[in-house]
């Protein structure tokens, strides 16, 4: 008897390493679940993992079934947009390909070389915006370790450790200068 259980259980295990594996961006969800799964969140783990030293807001805009696109803002300004666009494989899987916006240069925003003088977000981005759609997809945490930074941050990480000893930067601040400066001279009609 323990023999039987054990080869089924040895059948089983086999079996399960034998499975394809799915694609890069493909999940084995319906397109409506996948589609709700990521309508809605309005990405708490994306933004503590990834904000700079500006305080970033992330509104989702949906088209059912079809793409969510989240707008980053600061000061009330967009910052950057990604949009995770959702095409059914089947009736049990869907794709799930991510775009992200681009800079007045051309080039992906946050895209791992750019020099921003308030940042909004680690980069590259993209990494973390694939993370964050997969944990999403994949009902798990946000893993920080798979949306690794590794681009030009070092303004990032100043404002960031600013912003943890309760210094806000603005988008609008004057480069050089913190939050708090910055205000100053504005109200001073930048003098």
């Amino acid at each position: 008897m323990n023999r039987r259980v054990l080869l089924a259980a040895a059948i089983a295990a086999l079996a399960s390493a034998c499975s394809k594996a799915l694609p890069p961006g493909q999940y084995a969800l319906g397109l409506h679940e996948a589609y709700e799964r990521l309508a809605k969140d309005d990405l708490p783990e994306f933004v503590g993992n990834r904000q700079c030293g500006i305080l970033i807001h992330v509104r989702a805009e949906k088209l059912a079934d079809r793409q969510i696109t989240w707008r980053v803002t600061s000061s009330g300004r967009e910052m950057l947009n990604f949009t995770a666009i959702l095409t059914p494989v089947d009736a049990a899987h869907t794709r799930v390909d991510v775009a992200v916006s681009k800079d007045k240069d051309g080039k992906e925003a946050y895209g791992g070389q750019q020099f921003y003088p308030r940042p909004a977000v680690k980069q590259p981005v993209r990494p973390a915006i694939e993370e964050q759609v997969a944990a999403l997809l994949e009902m798990r945490a946000f893993d920080p370790e798979k949306a690794a930074a590794a681009g030009d941050n070092q303004v990032c990480n100043v404002q960031r450790a600013g912003l943890e000893e309760g210094i806000v930067f603005r988008v609008d601040d004057i480069p050089g200068m913190d939050a708090r400066q910055s205000a100053r001279v504005r109200a001073n009609g930048g003098k």
